[in-house]
């Protein structure tokens, strides 16, 4: 998949900047106490009673990860969907789409990947600063969508402060060897008086990638985009905007998607706002205002055909207000406001998935901390929405054959409704001292969720996952009640998180597999085999059940000895989760049990290591799903960070290695994982600098 835009742009990334230099290498797990946006206070790691996985910059860069859940999809409590390679969602603790919100900024990214594992997120790793998985009270302040968690992407593209000299750029260009892959991304910023520009560019492009067992079919993939923004500095804050715009081309492998050369071109352009009111004398001490516009669509094409199977549209709108308000006694805290609108339709060559269908909410929430004694803290949040949702929805006697009168279009007998739902959401932590190393934390939660859009009205064929989908107009809110308790020991040398979880859905929203097949139309469901009538899609609906998960997660390091100069370390990471339905059965696409081991060296200059991570076999599945056998994927790095004479400049080369053992990687949270590989043994070379 070759493009002449793609040279194009990936020349003109490279040219942002020419040479550059790059913060020391580090990884955020060997820095303890890094403050964090999870609370609107400045409040860092040390302080919260839930773990927050935390990737800086440097870590994003040696990565390499095309997609937003290849860049988490590796850490604690963390999986990835791993649809195609330009598709991956994170999946936290066995939950994924609408309950793991993901954002830019404190802005919903406002895509559509959420109703679906085959549509991407669109935000490329490079254009990203630093990425925050969390989880507890404070995720609250962003939706109910965020049950299972929140992953906040932070850049700079509306700037918050002016450049240190005025001037700040970066850039990197990188090649993969499984997939012939190349990328390329360079930043800038520019100050002038109270006025801070911001411009970002990335582009990548790769092949077909290897695996184990040959070449996998129709798994290319190109994506390029970037942003341009300001911002107005002043003494107490900054106000800005800024434009951004994602473009990417993906192929779908495995299946009929792969034999009919599926691929999806999707488009994104996306306008967002901010502003920010610091150290404010009276009762609010602090004003933080975010808004943010989108217009998305997406298309799903055959090559074969030229025909769009499916094309999502998809417009969005957010605002949030925040107010800190001064401290009373020893509570500190926010409240605010979040207003959003969402119109999306999903129709095609083989009629309409979803109706254009309307999402509107209005919601407050609050966020307080007690400092009770000098070893207890308490954080406490609360929310309530207004959630309106109107579709075409449609109740059937049957999954299966329906009888319809010749030329019956599913619209005919669809019902439009409008339902409104209220969802109310708390949550507790406490933060105790059991020493100065020491922490113990405790959260107890219960948050309920509105359905979304396509669990009520999805009511037709979608290509790419070759299903046909069915929703529910009946389905009613889910809620969950969790318990969490965690132990952190930071000491001079070494460190350690330890988090136990359980959580209690009521009404779960699921979609299961009902054993029929269809083709294009509802007439076709449930009647395969009979002349003329097609029966490629495999039939899913949304229902709701009572289900429990449970797990936990282990995480720590040592630099255990000095050797010239620099430090020899060990970690190791542990994780589980196992969900099933209070009536009996497992929840389908469970991650398996994983756990790794690592040895590394770093000093100023040079960092490496050596590690593995390893899944087991999972074979606690729900009706109509595959067992998937386990894994071992080795990774090693090095990097060296060479500083320019008489210069602030740096520039740093790296060669990383994933899957050195080239071992058969299927990926049990995937729908395509018994049809696809994922990429076997590969090297990745990479240069960066920044000024």
């Amino acid at each position: 998949m070759k493009h002449a835009y793609n040279s194009k742009l990936l020349t003109t990334t490279f040219l942002i900047s020419a040479i550059a230099t790059t913060n020391a290498i580090a990884d955020s797990r060997y820095q303890p106490g890094i403050v964090v946006s999870a609370t609107p206070l400045e409040r860092t790691t040390d302080d919260l009673a839930t773990p927050i996985t935390i990737i800086n910059r440097d870590a994003i860069n040696r990565s390499g990860a095309a997609t937003l859940g290849g860049l988490v999809g590796d850490k604690p409590g963390i999986a990835q969907s791993s649809f195609a390679p330009g598709a991956s969602r994170p999946v936290i603790r066995g939950l994924d789409n609408t309950r793991v919100r993901i954002q830019e900024n404190g802005i919903g990214t406002h895509d559509v990947s959420a109703i679906s594992e085959d549509h991407a997120v669109p935000v490329n790793p490079l254009s990203v600063e630093k990425v925050e998985v969390i989880r507890g009270p404070a995720v609250l302040r962003y939706g109910s969508s965020a049950i299972g968690g929140l992953v906040s992407v932070l850049n700079e593209r509306i700037p918050t402060k002016t450049p240190e000299g005025g001037l700040e750029a970066s850039a990197l260009v990188d090649h993969t060897t499984v997939d012939e892959g190349f990328q390329g991304a360079g930043t800038v910023n520019f100050g002038a008086g109270p006025i801070v520009i911001h411009a970002d560019a990335f582009a990548r492009e790769a092949d077909d990638y290897d695996t184990p067992q040959g070449i996998q079919l129709n798994s290319a993939h190109e994506s390029f985009g970037g942003s341009v923004g300001a911002s107005f500095m002043h003494d107490m804050g900054h106000v800005g905007f800024a434009i951004s715009q994602y473009d990417s081309e993906y192929d779908v492998p495995g299946g009929e998607a792969e034999t009919n050369q599926l691929f999806i071109d999707l488009e994104q352009t996306k306008y967002t706002g901010s502003a920010v009111f610091e150290d404010l004398e009276g009762v609010i001490s602090g004003v933080k205002l975010d808004a943010g516009y989108t217009d998305y669509t997406h298309d799903e094409v055959s090559r074969i055909t030229g025909a769009v199977g499916s094309r999502f549209d998809n417009e969005e709108w957010e605002a949030r207000a925040e107010l800190i308000h001064a401290p009373i006694g020893a509570l500190e805290g926010a409240i605010g406001i979040q207003l959003s609108g969402q119109d999306l339709s999903a129709t095609g060559e083989g009629g309409e998935l979803i109706e254009p269908s309307e999402r509107d909410v209005i919601a407050g929430f609050f966020f307080e901390e007690w400092k009770a004694s000098d070893r207890l803290t308490l954080q406490f949040g609360g929310r309530v929405e207004q959630v309106t949702l109107d579709g075409v929805g449609v109740i059937l006697p049957t999954l299966a054959g329906v009888t319809l009168p010749a030329g019956t279009e599913t619209g005919d007998f669809g019902t439009r409704r409008e339902l409104d739902f209220t969802p109310l959401s708390g949550s507790v932590s406490a933060v105790f001292g059991l020493s100065e190393e020491t922490k113990l934390g405790a959260t107890v939660q219960y948050v309920e969720r509105a359905p979304d859009l396509l669990e009520l009205f999805a009511k037709g064929p979608h290509e790419a996952t070759e299903t046909f989908e069915i929703g529910n107009p009946n389905l009613d809110k889910e809620a969950a009640t969790s318990f969490e308790l965690t132990l952190a020991q930071q000491g001079s040398n070494y460190g350690f998180d330890i988090a136990g979880f359980y959580t209690s859905f009521n009404d779960f929203i699921f979609k299961s597999n009902t054993g029929f097949v269809c083709g294009e139309e509802f007439t076709s469901c449930g009647v395969d085999g009979a002349p003329g009538v097609e029966d490629e899609l495999t039939q899913i609906a949304y229902s709701q059940a009572d289900a429990d998960f449970h797990g936990f997660e282990v995480s720590g390091y040592w630099d255990a000895f000095s050797v010239h100069g620099g430090t020899v370390g060990f970690d190791t990471q542990f994780d589980y989760v196992s969900a099933e339905f209070s009536s009996g059965g497992d929840v389908p696409r469970i991650p398996p049990v994983r756990y790794g081991l690592g040895a590394y060296f770093k000093d100023d200059a040079f960092f490496g290591r050596i590690g593995f991570l390893r899944a087991e076999e999972q074979d606690d599945v729900a009706t109509n799903e595959t067992a998937t056998n386990g894994y071992t994927d080795l990774k090693a790095e090095a990097s060296y960070l060479f500083s320019l004479p008489d210069t602030n400049r740096q520039i740093e080369i790296g060669l990383v290695g994933t899957n050195l053992l080239d071992d058969d990687i299927r990926n049990h949270v995937s729908f395509k994982k018994d049809d696809v590989l994922l990429p076997g043994a590969s090297a990745r070379f990479f240069i960066r600098a920044k000024l």
